[in-house]
């Protein structure tokens, strides 16, 4: 179900599963108060991790933990996220909406119970999550001692604002979920797109807090402190039921040997429209630090990976619509060096 494009949404108008139960293994907590929740989400390399980093480095004095969903096999997000300390729990191969639901449960136990001053909970989400049942979830009874959801930050890629509203239901369910709209890489469009963007967003969810941002850099207070409204829309409070990701595949590749930069950057170009998401690490012949590789839709960036990532060649994850490993994997391998 497509929800139109950014130009049209301008124009029109739009109007207890389990016991209360506190465990045992908490009773070393620094104190009782509950560890504050926000829930990051955002489709297809809008900036989670980004903005992940930016919480974790910045000076707020507080001790954050972080859970990492992924879609794909690889644990590159995990990877990406610096000076976490440890704190930092990696579910991969499935979305906390569905496949891997039951692990974030255990995985917000774990990091009640083995870091117990914890102060706040980042759980950034994979960009094809379905965030109603994650917040039901987190509201529910389960941890209602012990864990308080702040908050619902839905980052939103201005560049491909139209292109993941027409692609993907999950874009438009994390838009109308979240309690902040962050419309980030505003420097990446021209000047008027923002505001169509953000008279866009009001029609989809009026109730949000609306702000713009470069690099995902915004106020600590207002990502991390309380910005709930009025809670979830029962209309958006889709529990059970298979989510089947809008078609979208993902393909984890792995190379040992060192690559050829022209002829991977040739690779990168050649892939199909139908891949909406690049994600990786990669060594080049000659050099012995590794690369980052960013691709979300028509743009390429290649940077300098984190100091801790360590990769002989290459680590990919590839997501998009027909997604053919064996294509892939062929043209991956023709770019090692000779």
């Amino acid at each position: 179900m497509k929800r139109g494009r950014l130009t049209e949404l301008a124009q029109v108008g739009g109007d207890g599963r389990h016991a209360m139960t506190r465990s045992p293994m908490l009773k070393d907590r620094d104190n009782d108060d509950p560890v504050s929740i926000t829930l990051l989400t955002g489709f297809l390399g809008a900036g989670k991790t980004t903005l992940v980093n930016q919480l974790l480095t910045a000076n707020h004095g507080r001790r954050v933990a972080v859970i990492v969903n992924e879609f794909g096999e690889l644990g590159i997000d995990a990877a990406l996220i610096e000076n976490a300390s440890g704190s930092v729990i990696e579910l991969a191969n499935g979305c906390i909406c569905c496949a891997t639901k039951g692990e974030l449960t255990q995985s917000i136990q774990e990091m009640l119970t083995t870091n117990a001053g914890v102060e706040s909970l980042l759980i950034e989400t994979s960009g094809l999550v379905d965030p109603a049942p994650v917040i039901a979830e987190l509201e529910s009874v389960r941890f209602i001692r012990e864990t308080r959801l702040d908050g619902v930050v839905t980052v939103i890629d201005a560049e491909n604002f139209d292109r993941n509203l027409d692609s993907a239901e999950a874009a438009f369910r994390q838009i109308v979920c979240g309690d902040i709209l962050m419309i980030n890489k505003i420097d990446l469009v021209a000047p008027g797109i923002p505001d169509l963007i953000e008279t866009g967003l009001r029609r989809l969810n009026p109730h949000a807090r609306v702000i713009r941002a470069i690099c995902c850099e915004a106020p600590l207070d207002l990502v991390l402190g309380p910005a709930r409204t009025s809670g979830l829309d029962p209309a958006y409070r889709r529990i059970d039921g298979d989510h089947i990701h809008d078609g979208f595949l993902s393909a984890s590749l792995s190379l040992a040997a060192p690559l050829d930069p022209d002829r991977f950057g040739r690779w990168l170009e050649s892939l199909p429209v139908t891949i909406f998401r690049v994600k990786g690490f990669v060594r080049f012949a000659g050099n012995t630090a590794p690369c980052v590789v960013h691709c979300v839709g028509e743009r390429r960036l290649i940077g300098t990976a984190p100091n801790h990532v360590v990769v002989s060649g290459a680590s990919l994850v590839l997501i998009g619509h027909d997604v053919q490993n064996a294509k892939l994997i062929q043209g991956l391998e023709a770019c090692a060096a000779a």
